[in-house]
Parts: C-alpha cells; structure tokens; sequence
C-alpha cells in the first residue's frame, strides 16, 4: 500500500486518535503529577525555613542576642545552593547580622523577589544560585529586634526543571511507541483488507474462482473471509448454473433455427416468383434471430471473463481504419457522411476481435438510426499517454434521461421496435470497453450523440496502453457526398 493510500485510510485516522488521546491522557497524569511534585517541594522548603527559624528563637531565648549573631554568621560561612538567607535586626531597624538588607518588621511566611537582594540598584545577582525567589520567615524577637530566615527556590526550580524535561521525554516516547504499535497493528490490518480488495478485483474482472485469504487464526477477519468465501461458492454455482442455462437455450434454440433456415434456402430455390419474397422475408428474420443470440453468447462470454487470456498488443489505430474503410461504403449508400481521423499509433493490450467489434457497433448506431444527410465522424487521438476514441454523428442523439439505460440488453429508444435491431450493439460496447478497463461516455454533439472511450493508464484494472513510438500523423478518411 502507498504512503498516500495508507495517510486516507481509516485505519490510519482511528490511529492518529488513538494517539492523540492516549498522549493527552498520558499529558493530563504527569501534570498531576508535577503539580504535586511541585506543590511538596515548596511544602520541604517551607519546612526547612520553619525548623531553622525556631532553633535561632530557641538559642535567642536561653542564650542571649550575641549567642544568635555569631550562629548567624557561621552559618553564612556556606554558601552552596540552594542559599540560605538571614537577618537579625535591633529594634531601630539596623541589622546586626545577616545577608539581607533591613526591612520592615514582618511575621510569618513571605517571598522575597531576587531583584530586593541586589544591593547598589543592581538589576541582576552576581552568581546565579542568587538569581531565585527566597521564601521566607520572619519573627519578632522579646526585645524588639526582629529575625528573617530564608531558603531560595533553587532546589525547587531545578527540581521542576528535571521534571519537565523528564515529562517532555516521556509524553514523546509514549505518542511515539503508541504510534509505532499502532502503525504496527493498522498495517497488518490493511494489509489483510487489501488482500480482501484484490480478490475482490480479480472477482469483478470475471475470475470466479478466488477466494478470500484466510489466516487460519480464528479472529473476526478469519471469520469474515470465511463468509465471504462461502457466500462467493454459492453465488459461483448460482452464475454457473445460470450461464449454463442461457447458453443450453441460445444453444438449442439456434440449432433447429439453423436447421429452419437451410430448409427455407432449399425451399427458396424450389419455390416459384410468388412465394420467393415470403422465403426471403422468414430467412431475414432467422438472420435477425441467429445475430441476437450470438450477441448473448459473446456478450456472456466477455463477462465471464475468459477472453483476457486471449489479450495481446493491439495497434488501435488500424482497427479504426480498418472498420472505417469497410463502413463507407455503407454510409455512403445511406446518404451519410463518414469521416475518419487517426492520431499517430496508439496501441492498448488487448482482444482486437472485440474491440474491432466494438468499434463497429458504434459506427453502426448512428449509421442504422440516423437520416439521410448526418455527418458521422470517428477520432483517435491521445490525451495525457492515454487513447481516447470518439464516435460522433449530427443525428437527433439520445435524450439525457436514457443515456445510462441504453447500455441494457435490448433496451431501445423506439418502443415500437420497427427499425431493425436487438438492442444489445450498445450492450456489447459496455461490456467489451468493461473488459478492457475503459470508461463508455456519451454526451451531446450539439446536434446529435457524442460517445467517447476512455482508456485509461497501464494498472488500471488490467488495461494498458502504449504511446506512438514515431511522430504523430493524421489520418483523415471521408466517405460520402
């Protein structure tokens, strides 16, 4: 399967939302879990500040002021992050001791920002473990002095940090093996679906005798092909057994017509002037009776497929040339004007008796059902590597209503059935033109019908065409007064 086949499938699509729910999930639990990461790292911090708030007011109350200065200033001695920050303060405001600027006397816990510990009006710290909120505590003292213990959030900021890049870390390697385990699993599951679609294709092109692959691992797409392929049996022995029916009849009907009609030729010869034009008359519609059902029977037999064996390189330009000469005479004796143009050598891998046969019914149309006087003009031409026939005549054409009903068996316009005809000459173009990979178009010629046969780039379903190898050349035969 293609890229692109596999970026429009469903399989992909409920993948991408597979992943996409699974990492917004995964996303959801790690910020729960950072919030809370986050949240008893500031708890420490604040704990930490606590505890040592309360051993300098305990040394404070038995030991005396100069007993809290100098523990004070041992303590400042270590300066690894994170950094611990302290002032004690007289009852005046001047600091006695510390690393942070006087300040209004404040009880309980507070931040300090990084820029109020910049002394000068600086706008940045020195060294960056400074660069960090402090949390902070401050109790007043019996004497009116006034003590601040901090702790910044170094520990706490590279902490989240980690945990950020940890996550980030985390909620991509999960997308990524929900991706590549979903991929996993979707691309054997397309790979079983196209299984499923090319057998399917070798069905529609007449091979009957396929079936669904099946695994033999009991799973729903086991039991799916299995169906399928019983259902398939059933139909192949229904259409079998329908074919052999329609062609036991065309069979044994045409047999005694045959037979019929050698017995009026012999009678024809042995009769008189007044009996002869009866004869005539019965042989004509035997004729008419013989052509229907050897138009079943072959139309039978290109859907069945079995003709594709018999596909060989066939150089479409001289099947129209071919068909074109023979029919201008006859165009010509209707009073009609046949134009043949030919463009270079296009050739398609094909049965050049059908398409031979398919070009003819389409001249045949508009020559048996147009008046006197119409143009009819038959093109070649190539369009994007591709040949595109065209049949067009000046006659009164087809109303756009019955366009796609002219393609069933003995279907016609002329409810009356007077002019001569089955209603199978377009029948046969569909299904040959099927059997080809070509696509059957027919729209106005303002006036008149335009029917166009498009066929279509090598892989597509079993046709393949081949562009001219010498320069294009234009061939125009006319026929006609």
């Amino acid at each position: 399967m293609s890229p692109d086949s596999f970026l429009r499938s469903t399989s992909f699509r409920l993948l991408a939302w597979y992943a996409a729910v699974f990492g917004v999930s995964v996303a959801i639990l790690l910020f729960i879990v950072y919030w809370i990461t986050l949240a008893a790292l500031d708890q420490q911090v604040s704990e930490s500040v606590e505890r040592e708030t309360q051993v300098l007011v305990e040394l404070y109350r038995g030991r005396g002021l100069d007993r809290v200065e100098r523990a004070i200033q041992l303590r400042m001695v270590d300066l690894r992050a994170p950094r611990r920050y302290y002032l004690l303060q007289d009852a005046d405001g001047r600091r006695i001791a510390g690393n942070l600027p006087p300040m209004e006397p404040v009880e309980g816990e507070f931040v300090l920002p990084p820029s109020f510990l910049f002394p000068g009006g600086r706008s940045k710290a020195d060294d960056p473990a400074d660069a960090y909120p402090v949390l902070a505590q401050g109790r007043p003292l019996e004497h009116g002095e006034f003590l601040v213990v901090g702790e910044n959030r170094y520990r706490a900021v590279k902490a989240q940090e980690a945990i950020v890049r940890a996550f980030s870390w985390g909620i991509a390697i999960t997308v990524l093996l929900a991706a590549v385990g979903g991929a996993a699993l979707a691309i054997g599951f397309l790979r079983r679906i196209e299984d499923i679609n090319r057998t399917t294709r070798s069905i529609m092109e007449g091979n009957l005798s396929k079936r669904m692959p099946t695994r033999g691992s009991g799973d729903e797409m086991d039991q799916l092909a299995i169906n399928l392929n019983a259902m398939l049996d059933r139909i192949q022995v229904l259409m079998e057994s329908l074919k052999r029916v329609a062609d036991d009849i065309a069979h044994d009907l045409r047999t005694p017509l045959s037979r019929l009609r050698h017995r009026l030729e012999a009678a024809r010869v042995k009769a008189g002037s007044d009996g002869e034009p009866v004869i005539e008359q019965s042989i004509a519609e035997l004729d008419a009776i013989l052509e229907t059902f050897s138009a079943l029977l072959r139309i039978g037999q290109i859907e069945s497929g079995a003709r594709r064996a018999a596909f060989s390189d066939v150089s479409l330009g001289q099947v129209v040339s071919t068909v074109s000469d023979a029919y201008a005479p006859v165009a010509e004796d209707r009073g009609q004007r046949l134009k043949a143009v030919v463009e270079g050598t296009l050739s398609i891998h094909g049965d050049r008796e059908l398409l031979t046969q398919m070009v003819a019914n389409l001249i045949e149309n508009p020559i048996r059902h147009c008046p006197s006087g119409v143009g009819i003009t038959l093109e070649l031409r190539q369009e994007a590597g591709t040949p595109i026939l065209c049949v067009a005549d000046t006659g009164p054409g087809i109303p756009a209503s019955e366009r796609e009903t002219v393609f069933r068996r003995f279907y016609r316009l002329e409810t009356s059935r007077t002019t001569p005809g089955s209603g199978l000459g377009l029948a046969l173009v569909k299904v040959v033109a099927d059997l080809h990979g070509a696509s059957v178009e027919l729209s106005d010629n303002h006036p008149g019908l335009r029917v166009t046969i498009r066929f279509h780039a090598a892989g597509d379903r079993g046709a393949r065409t081949y562009p001219a190898r010498d320069a294009p050349e234009r061939l125009a035969l006319t026929a006609g007064p």
